[in-house]
């Protein structure tokens, strides 16, 4: 009967590494938030700031593209500031819209003697 079978010891993946592998890392990819940009565009764009973080997330893709990972690193972080000051304007805004409106209507319902 013959013994079991032993897949070869030199089979990529298995086993220790040889001496002299060389790993390489590849570059996170930095992000450029184009999608969050577009949504403060779109939905809120307090004081154009929308605008202002689609224009860095733009200039942060094209950086990414032409391999200049460090500038799109730059402007992507641009881009996030902007993206979050936008939000919380938009909440700002409309918690302040929201108390306003019930402070009015609750002003102008009419008050029953009992």
């Amino acid at each position: 009967m013959q013994g079991a079978y032993r897949p070869p010891q030199n089979f990529p993946l298995q086993g220790p590494a040889a001496p002299g592998t060389v790993v390489i890392s590849m570059p996170e990819n930095p992000k450029d938030y184009i999608v969050w940009s577009m949504a403060s565009l779109y939905f809120g764009n307090p004081f154009c700031l929308g605008l202002v973080a689609f224009y860095f997330s733009v200039k942060s893709r094209d950086r990414k593209m032409l391999g200049d990972l460090s500038g799109a690193m730059s402007y992507g972080s641009t881009a996030h500031c902007f993206n979050i000051w936008a939000l919380a304007l938009i909440i700002l805004f409309t918690i302040i819209t929201i108390i306003t409106v019930v402070v009015v209507v609750s002003g102008h319902v009419p008050k029953y003697n009992r």
